[in-house]
């Protein structure tokens, strides 16, 4: 019975696990995403099969890499990315002799701005990166995707898709089929191509490659694999004081309780299927050691911890009657008089992962028996921990570092085992960095620069210099002949006002709340529908209430076009008073920026800010009410929702290139050209001619 109850328990979590409407706006996440829990049972019998049919795969794989090898011009590709790197911010730090080793590359090779996608956000522009297509060839638009039916948000990336079957034991729920996890990105990846060729890729945490892809490699997953409660990351803060304890975006506060000598709580865990999905919960201990230390204790666990001092993992174990469930987090130790106690998010557990991932399954297991434990929520970096101020600036540093230093260890172990092929990897540090202390490099920043510390004054400079550390070593491990690129996905700049988008389109007319309704709850809870034309969406989309289409349309479709239109003119001069400046940079029709089967997934209008400005907290999460133009006072402070000319990321080569106008699209051709392989027809970017 306990053999049985531990096969089917993952597929009851994978149905059970909540969904909390919280969208990822910037900081966090705590939009939910479900997995499968039985993959490493499963992995066990793939690696039977693999092995029984090892010599027929081999043979064919080495028909196809010797018909490839060839053409081929280079023996290996280094594919390395850094996440939210800038164009200006980089070179102005070369001139200045701070990145010498980009410097270097840039004198011996290349060095030229990268043009991002519209909107340059993560999502849609590594998914340009990752297959070479525009959004309306890959899907994905926004870090969310709006359900027509409901008006409510859902991951853009992943979706879950539960079992068709279920048999019903009295209170207990069985699936008899088998749940799925879809990747929602269209098109196909480079490396999935490289492999249908014979040629080897080994991928590290690029982003939005959650669930993990079957092709000829290995593969990690990056931004978008969820946390053991089946978030996209929510932290929990733990405190001795009730006046402590206040709403918290994306993380719980509980109360502690005092006992003699100690203090008791629980910690939250994933929902426990056999019990309608209520959550599972570990106890824990606090026991001041002195004052600024503390051992934590569970049944199973205990650690000492240091105030000021990020704790190394911690494992625990949730348990629903015969199963058990593996998670990882760290904590930070604020105070002990009175006591405040920061805990991570909790992480999928890598040496007994609880959903995919990577490809294959073992791969991660591999990587925690080698390194030990490391982070594999998609976004570790804590970036709503610190702008709830549960989270220091010092703590989220060594956070961000501390994440990387592991990601290092993978990408030096991959560069010292594949000699022949690809090694594609993304660090996302600078984009974590950047994102909470650009309010240190912008005089007009409202939000606040309470430290004096020079690693928190100087921490976005400090990332560029650390980048610099690791293109040093890469370079290292270059042989003759092979060839390095590194790019990121855009540039970055302030964000210092947010725009109230919806309440601007409840003002100008084309959004109305409910009789007696002057502001609105979140994901449009008050909103009229019956009388609402258009609302905004996500970071940077707008929707029409499109007849047909939306729930609850009354747009019909022979004016949509003008309506499109006269709100686009209207939001073009969009203009903040209080600051005398314009707040749009440019506003686009869908068709005019995007073309392919997908293109009607998109918003009908995408409207692209000016440097400074930014869709607003409260819009972004369907809030509607307040002013039009509010101050950005929040930690986060730096952003990259603007448009492509305004924040071109980067491009560096250890080669000469002849087109010096590279776009992200443009990777994938490049890549297939250095390999020998004919570009697939419905790749759009252009091979950039790496001169060998």
């Amino acid at each position: 019975m306990e053999r049985y109850l531990k096969k089917i328990y993952p597929l009851l979590l994978f149905i059970l696990l909540p969904i909390p409407l919280l969208a990822y706006v910037g900081p966090g996440a705590g939009f939910a995403f479900l997995g499968s829990f039985f993959f490493v049972f499963l992995a066990f019998f793939v690696a039977i099969f693999n092995l029984l049919t090892l010599p027929i795969r081999a043979l064919i794989r080495g028909i196809k890499k010797a018909r490839v090898r060839r053409k081929a011009k280079i023996k290996r590709l280094i594919v390395l990315g850094f996440d939210g790197m800038d164009y200006s911010l980089t070179k102005k730090l070369i001139e200045k002799g701070e990145l010498p080793n980009f410097g270097k590359l840039a004198r011996e090779g290349s060095f030229l701005p990268l043009k991002s996608t519209e909107p340059p956000l993560s999502p849609v522009a590594w998914s340009t990166f990752t297959t070479g297509v525009n959004p309306g060839r890959h899907n994905i638009f926004d870090f969310l995707a709006r359900d027509p039916k409901t008006y409510m948000p859902r991951l853009s990336s992943s979706e879950i898709l539960p079992p068709k079957r279920i048999l019903k034991l009295g209170k207990l729920e069985i699936p008899i089929s088998k749940p799925k996890i879809e990747l929602l990105r269209k098109s196909k990846a480079f490396w999935k191509v490289l492999g249908n060729n014979g040629v080897y890729a080994q991928v590290l945490r690029v982003p939005f490659t959650f669930p993990p892809e079957k092709f000829y490699g290995t593969q990690l997953a990056g931004l978008g694999t969820p946390d053991l409660r089946g978030t996209q990351g929510t932290f929990t803060y733990f405190s001795e004081e009730k006046d402590d304890v206040f709403e918290l975006s994306d993380g719980l506060c509980i109360k502690l309780k005092k006992n003699d000598g100690y203090y008791e709580g629980r910690i939250p865990g994933p929902p426990n299927p056999f019990k309608g999905g209520e959550t599972l919960y570990k106890e824990f201990k606090v026991v001041p050691l002195s004052e600024d230390k503390a051992k934590i204790k569970t049944e199973d666990n205990e650690m000492t911890i240091e105030k000021g001092k990020l704790s190394p993992w911690f494992k625990m174990d949730f348990k629903a009657g015969l199963v058990k469930v593996s998670g990882i987090s760290q904590w930070y130790l604020h105070s002990l008089s009175p006591v405040s106690l920061y805990l991570s998010p909790i992480n999928l557990n890598p040496e007994k992962p609880a959903m995919p991932l990577s490809h294959p399954a073992i791969f991660a297991v591999y990587l925690a028996k080698k390194n030990g434990p490391f982070a594999t929520l998609g976004m570790a970096e804590d970036t709503w921990g610190l702008n709830e101020g549960v989270l220091d600036e010092e703590g989220y540093i060594q956070q961000v570092y501390g994440a990387n230093r592991e990601r290092e260890k993978f990408f030096y172990d991959a560069l010292k085992k594949v000699k022949d092929g690809a090694v594609v990897s993304v660090f996302e540090y600078p984009d974590r960095i950047q994102h909470m202390f650009w309010r240190y490099i912008t005089p007009d920043s409202p939000a606040p620069r309470d430290s004096k510390k020079k690693e928190v004054k100087e921490a976005i400079y400090n990332v560029y210099r650390d980048a610099d550390r690791i293109v040093k070593e890469t370079v290292k491990y270059l042989k003759k002949g092979e060839v390095l690129i590194i790019v990121s996905d855009h540039g970055f700049g302030k964000f210092v006002r947010g725009v109230n988008i919806n309440e601007w389109l409840k003002e100008e007319g084309y959004l109305n709340l409910k009789e007696g309704k002057s502001e609105s709850r979140k994901w449009f809870a008050d909103v009229d529908w019956s009388r609402t034309k258009a609302y905004g969406f996500g970071l940077a989309g707008i929707y029409l209430n499109l007849k047909g289409r939306e729930a609850h349309g009354i747009v019909d479709k022979s004016e949509a076009e003008a309506l499109k239109n006269e709100i686009k003119q209207k939001l073009e001069v969009l203009y903040d008073e209080e600051k005398g400046e314009s707040s749009i940079k440019h506003v686009f029709l869908r068709e005019e920026i995007y073309n392919g089967p997908y293109t009607k997934n998109a918003p009908d209008i995408i409207v692209g800010y000016k440097v400074g400005y930014r869709v607003s907290w409260e819009s972004a999460v369907g809030k509607v009410g307040g002013k039009v133009f509010v101050d950005n006072i929040r930690r986060w402070s730096g952003d990259h929702d603007f448009t492509s000319d305004q924040i071109p990321g980067i491009f560096f080569s250890n080669r000469k290139v002849k087109n010096q106008h590279p776009t992200l699209a443009d990777i994938p051709p490049t890549v297939y050209e250095l390999f020998g392989i004919k570009t697939p027809s419905f790749v759009e970017g252009k091979n950039l001619g790496v001169r060998l």
